[in-house]
């Protein structure tokens, strides 16, 4: 590779975000406005996704509870960490790219050492024909 080519490369790689496959800085750039940089939540707004207790007891339900509610929203009322929520809105994350939704995903099951994070075919699979909202809620009761 000439010297040229070789400053080209460079300028092209640095031009590439270094967050580009980090799911924590995608949550913190896509999620953390409504649910806290630290997926804490925030109080009256949206719940926490650092909840080990949710993330567990869904099991291997964990990776189709959270690509459902990415790809399709979620709206209601939830209960997190002893907290009700009402009137929840969460509006559909569909226009991220699914690799990045991925990533996101991976990054929250992380945080909760749940059972499974989703694979992009599943985050596809939604998007085509998300859930409803009230099957995502009978994911999270356990139904």
């Amino acid at each position: 590779m000439n010297g040229r080519a070789l400053l080209a490369a460079l300028a092209l790689c640095s031009a590439i975000p270094a967050f580009a496959d980090d799911g924590q800085a995608l949550f913190v750039q896509n999620c953390s406005s409504c649910h806290g940089a630290d997926a804490e939540g925030i109080e009256g707004l949206a719940p926490p996704l650092h909840n080990p207790e949710l993330w567990q007891a869904l099991g291997e339900n964990s990776a189709r509870y959270i690509a459902g509610v990415m790809t399709g929203g979620l709206s209601g009322t939830i209960n997190a960490k002893g907290l009700d929520y009402f009137g929840l809105v969460m509006p559909p994350q569909s226009h991220i790219d699914s690799a990045d939704l991925q990533r996101i995903a991976g990054y929250v099951i992380s945080l909760n050492e749940a059972a499974a994070a989703p694979d992009q075919a599943l985050i596809d699979q939604f998007k085509a024909a998300p859930l409803t909202h009230k099957a995502l809620r009978d994911i999270r009761k356990g139904n």
